[in-house]
């Protein structure tokens, strides 16, 4: 079985913690983001032989495929990989964000084996919808 955390942030929770934080506003401050009507976003980041960043934003039951523009999460995200990597142990190799708004409630998970929250193209709806963050309003 795959193995996921939910914020489990290793050797620097304060830095970790920082980090995700900045990797929050740097989503939210997407122009994308910003020019869109949402309230619930997900985001895949991966870290490991190919990096990318994928994802979605959701308006009630409608959801659309969605990832920001620039390359600043994504190096933020590398930065929180490294300041939670333990010695000796392998780093993570995906993120999942999940933010709610209008709360700007973030979670994020974390996946070590890579094989989890893979974009299927004959079917994207079964992601979208798996990765939905729940209504915490």
């Amino acid at each position: 079985m795959e193995q996921t955390n939910t914020m489990k942030l290793g050797r620097n929770d304060q830095v970790a913690s920082e980090l995700v934080a900045r990797l929050g506003r740097q989503i939210l401050s997407d122009a994308f983001y910003l020019a869109e009507a949402w309230d619930r976003l997900a985001l895949v980041i991966e870290l490991d032989v190919r990096k990318r960043m994928y994802g979605y934003i959701y308006r009630g039951d409608d959801w659309e495929a969605a990832s920001p523009d620039g390359m600043e999460p994504l190096k933020t995200a590398l930065a929180l990989q490294q300041a939670m990597r333990l010695p000796g142990k392998a780093p993570w190799k995906k993120c999942l964000v999940r933010i709610t708004r209008p709360a700007a409630i973030i979670d994020v998970d974390f996946e070590y084996g890579g094989g989890v929250w893979e974009p299927v193209t004959s079917d994207p709806a079964t992601l979208a919808l798996a990765l939905k963050p729940a209504d915490r309003r």
